[in-house]
């Protein structure tokens, strides 16, 4: 049986050691309603780590550390799209980093994509026979061991962080310090981007990068008092919508053939499939791996139930609901019809057959 299963009931860290141990090479894909990461090993050792979200874009990651400044990144992401080349190969060919610098800060990015999966609540992981070209790779793999004990340190940063900010609805204004001194790249960055009355997902949203290590930032601001906690406003769950600068754009379109339309990376929507009937193949053996949550939602899957019925509006159980269907996808455990059970068989009925004759017959070219 194919490896894959649910975040709730195999943490990282144990997925991570079990890659170690066997000294597996391969890819591992974990995915959530918004976002995909693929970890690549070889022999049981990371050697890359790519993920569809734009905040975490090689391109951030420079610019937030340092390494070039906001007119540099334009220039090379623009390069990027009009020639095809990769960002780190781009900047080399074009004098901007050492092919040495390139890759110290593409580990150093790899590390903190990897260490972001520790903080994920919700997802689905399946295990791929699959690598790309070793020019894609780091020349030197990244400790598998080394990131497991790091991601556990910001597991515990992360809950002591989040135990002063609640939640991503708190308003921040000028501390007594402002503006600071001997602050970092990191912190100059969010400094330089903030304004007063914003909340701490209005910062991320100008900041993007690690949302760890953008919290790491602030809160180190707000210990010295450079910014301080105005109000506590309401939770609020959901996305907020924010408008997208050039600079992000770039880096959407720059890294667009890398990460969502090339055959090793394409990844769809669970809503390109709401309209679709799912049937579940019930396995006897597996029952007693589900939870009572799961099995009840595949039961409704028996051809009646859209996946929009079942999955799309289900409002704060969508997540959860959406990780069953992937791994039953993943699984084989699933059919896909296009319209409701009843109705296909009526049309049997009435026609003969002729749709399922339809559905084999060869295709003529």
């Amino acid at each position: 049986m194919e490896f894959s299963g649910r975040l709730a009931s195999v943490p990282l860290s144990d997925l991570l050691q079990w890659a170690s141990h066997d000294r597996r090479t391969g890819c591992l894909v974990v995915r959530t309603t918004h976002r995909q990461k693929r970890v690549f090993f070889q022999r049981g050792e990371i050697v890359g780590c790519y993920s569809d979200d734009p905040a975490e874009y090689f391109g951030q990651f420079l610019l937030l550390e340092g390494y070039m400044d906001a007119d540099g990144v334009m220039s090379a992401l623009t390069w990027c799209r009009e020639n095809r080349k990769r960002l780190g190969a781009a900047l080399v060919e074009l004098g901007m980093l050492t092919a040495d610098t390139v890759q110290t800060a593409l580990r150093r990015q790899i590390e903190d994509t990897v260490c972001d999966l520790f903080l994920w609540q919700h997802g689905v992981f399946f295990f791929e026979h699959s690598i790309p070209g070793e020019e894609e790779l780091l020349p030197e793999p990244v400790s598998t061991m080394g990131l497991m004990m790091e991601g556990s340190r910001w597991i515990d940063e992360h809950d002591r962080i989040r135990r002063v900010f609640v939640h991503d609805n708190i308003v921040f204004r000028r501390g007594s310090q402002w503006p600071g001194q001997d602050l970092t790249v990191r912190q100059e960055r969010l400094l330089e981007l903030f304004q007063e009355g914003m909340t701490l997902a209005d910062s991320y949203a100008a900041t993007k990068g690690s949302k760890f290590r953008f919290l790491e930032a602030l809160f180190a601001l707000t210990i010295r008092e450079v910014l301080d906690i105005d109000r506590v406003g309401d939770e609020i769950h959901g996305r907020t919508s924010t408008e997208i600068r050039i600079l992000d754009l770039l880096m959407e379109q720059a890294a667009e053939e890398e990460v969502l339309f090339s055959g090793r990376h394409l990844s769809l929507p669970l809503q390109a499939f709401d309209r679709f009937y799912p049937v579940w193949l019930e396995v006897e053996s597996e029952l007693s791996e589900m939870s009572p949550e799961a099995l009840q939602l595949c039961r409704r899957m028996d051809g009646s139930n859209s996946i929009h019925t079942l999955v799309i509006s289900a409002g704060r159980q969508r997540e959860e609901r959406m990780e069953t269907v992937l791994v039953e996808l993943r699984k084989g455990n699933l059919v896909l019809l296009p319209r409701p059970l009843d109705e296909m068989t009526s049309m049997r009925d009435q026609k003969r057959g002729a749709w399922l004759r339809r559905l084999f017959q060869p295709v003529r070219g």
